[in-house]
C-alpha cells in the first residue's frame, strides 16, 4: 500500500490533512495537502525524508487509500472540525495508527466500524469503507458524535444516520445529550432522528433504504433480569436489520460482557440458558445472519473522544453507566455473503431419536451416513449413542444427534426440520434393521 493519509493537528496550523505518496524505498515521493497558513514549508520540510523518521507519524492516522480525490469537501470539514479537535487535544487525545482488516478476495471488510476509533477511521478512508451507517438505539448520542469526530477529517466520510428510540425532548432532558445534538445537527454528513424503533425500521425508513452497517451499541430492556425481553429485543432488531442491510453490509451489536452466550465472553462467560443468545437471536426468522467475528470493545478509546456509557437498567445517570470497558462487539453477516468467514462461536442443537433395532443387519455407519445426508450442505453433526435397551425379543437404542453449523445462520427450526427428515429417512427404510418406536 503506497498512499496513505496523514491526519492531525498543530496549534499553529490548526486542522489539516496530507496526502503522501510513499515509493517502494519507504521515503517520501510526493506530498500534497490541505491545511491552513505555513502549510507549504512543512511540506517541503518533509519531503524526501525517510518516512519512519518522520515526527509526523507519532499523531497521525494510516489508512489505506488509493486516490486522494475530494479537496474541498475535506478541506471544509478540516475548518470545521479544529474546534472539536482542540478540545481533543487538550483532553490529550491523539490519533491512533489503524488499518482496515480485509480479510475477502472480493474486497468486502470485515473490519469492525464499532471496535475502536483507529477501525472507523481506516474504513472511512480507504476503498472498502462502508459509505452509509445506521447507529440504532443511541441514548445521550456521545458514541455518534465520537464515530463522526473520528471520521471527521478523512478524505471520505461516510454518511452516519443517528437515531434514537426516545424523543428528542427525553434525550436532552434525561439523557443530557442537548450537546452531542447541537454538535450533530452542524455535521452536513450525520443524520439525526428520533422516536426509531429498531424492530420496526421499516415504519420509518420504508423498505427501500439500504446502508452499509447497522449497529447497536449495548442494546438494553429496562429493567433487572428480563433476559426473555432482551432476546425479543435482539431478535427483532435483526430481524429489521437484514431488511435494512446493503448486499455485502454487516452488522454489529455490542453487549455487556456474559450477555452474549459466546467464548468471546472470556470469564463472563454464563451458562448458555442464562445469555441472550445472540447467535441464536440473529439466526432466527428471516433474519438469517451469521456471527462472523467477535473483539474486545475499546472502551477506553472511545472514550477519550467523548462517549460516555450512561445506559442502565437502575437509571440513566452516568453513575450507572453499564461497564463497557470489557464490552464485546459481534460483527454478523447475512447467510451466503460471508467469504472464507467462519462462525467462532456455533451454537449447537440437540435432537434424540429412539428405535428399535435388528441386531443381525442394523449398522451404526449406515445410520450416521443417512444422518449426514438428511443434513443440508453446511450442517456438522455430533452423534453419540444415549442409551441401549435389552428386550426379550427387542432392542431399542436412543441416540443423540447435534447439529450446528459455522456458515450458516442456524436455528432451533432448522434443527427440528433436520430432525423430521431423518425421521422420515429411517421411516422410510434407508437404515437397515431400523424402526421407530
Amino acid at each position: 500500500i503506497n498512499h496513505h493519509i496523514l491526519q492531525t493537528y498543530s496549534p499553529c496550523l490548526g486542522a489539516f490533512v496530507i496526502y503522501l505518496d510513499v515509493s517502494t524505498d519507504k521515503t517520501l515521493r510526493h506530498a500534497v495537502g490541505i491545511g491552513t497558513g505555513g502549510f507549504t514549508k512543512i511540506l517541503g520540510l518533509i519531503r524526501g525524508c525517510p518516512v519512519d523518521e518522520l515526527n509526523l507519524w507519532r499523531a497521525a492516522m494510516t489508512s489505506c487509500l488509493s486516490r486522494f480525490n475530494t479537496w474541498m469537501p475535506c478541506h471544509a470539514r478540516a475548518l470545521r472540525c479544529t474546534r472539536r479537535l482542540q478540545e481533543q487535544r487538550a483532553a490529550g487525545w491523539r490519533w491512533n495508527v489503524a488499518v482496515a482488516s480485509v480479510s475477502r478476495d472480493d474486497g468486502v471488510p470485515h473490519a469492525f466500524l464499532t471496535l475502536s476509533p483507529g477501525v472507523s477511521q481506516a474504513l472511512s478512508s480507504g476503498r472498502v469503507r462502508p459509505e452509509t451507517v445506521l447507529l440504532c438505539g443511541e441514548g445521550d448520542f456521545s458514541f455518534a458524535r465520537a464515530l463522526a469526530t473520528s471520521v471527521s477529517l478523512c478524505a471520505n466520510p461516510m454518511r452516519i444516520t443517528a437515531t434514537s428510540f426516545e424523543t428528542v425532548e427525553e434525550i436532552t432532558s434525561s439523557w443530557g445529550g442537548a450537546s452531542n445534538l447541537d454538535d450533530l445537527f452542524q455535521d452536513s454528513f450525520v443524520e439525526v432522528l428520533h422516536g426509531v424503533d429498531a424492530t420496526a425500521l421499516d415504519e420509518t425508513f420504508g423498505k427501500n433504504r439500504k446502508w452499509d452497517k447497522i449497529c447497536f451499541m449495548f442494546p438494553h430492556i429496562t429493567g433487572k433480569g428480563r433476559i426473555s425481553l432482551n432476546r425479543q429485543l435482539l431478535a427483532g432488531f435483526f430481524g429489521a436489520a437484514t431488511q435494512a442491510l446493503s448486499p455485502g453490509g454487516t452488522v454489529e451489536v455490542a453487549l455487556v460482557a456474559g450477555q452474549g452466550g459466546t467464548v468471546a465472553d472470556g470469564e463472563a462467560q454464563r451458562d448458555f440458558g442464562n445469555s441472550w443468545q445472540v447467535v441464536t437471536q440473529a439466526a432466527k426468522g428471516n433474519a438469517r445472519l451469521v456471527l462472523c467475528q467477535t473483539k474486545t470493545f475499546d472502551a477506553s478509546a472511545w472514550e477519550t473522544i467523548g462517549y460516555r456509557s450512561r445506559g442502565h437498567w437502575r437509571g440513566l445517570t452516568q453513575e450507572r453507566g453499564f461497564k463497557v470497558c470489557k464490552g464485546i462487539v459481534h460483527l454478523f453477516r447475512r447467510e451466503g455473503e460471508l467469504g472464507e468467514a467462519k462462525c467462532p462461536s456455533p451454537v449447537g442443537f440437540p435432537r434424540d431419536i429412539s428405535f428399535w433395532i435388528d441386531s443381525s443387519t442394523f449398522s451404526e455407519g449406515v445410520l450416521i451416513h443417512v444422518i449426514r445426508e438428511t443434513a443440508e450442505a453446511g450442517v456438522d453433526t455430533e452423534v453419540v449413542l444415549l442409551e441401549e435397551w435389552q428386550g426379550d425379543e427387542k432392542t431399542s437404542r436412543t441416540y443423540r444427534v447435534t447439529y450446528s453449523s459455522v456458515v450458516l445462520a442456524f436455528s432451533r427450526v432448522r434443527a427440528n426440520a433436520h430432525q423430521f427428515a431423518l425421521r422420515n429417512a429411517i421411516e422410510a427404510g434407508s437404515v437397515g434393521g431400523a424402526s421407530l418406536r
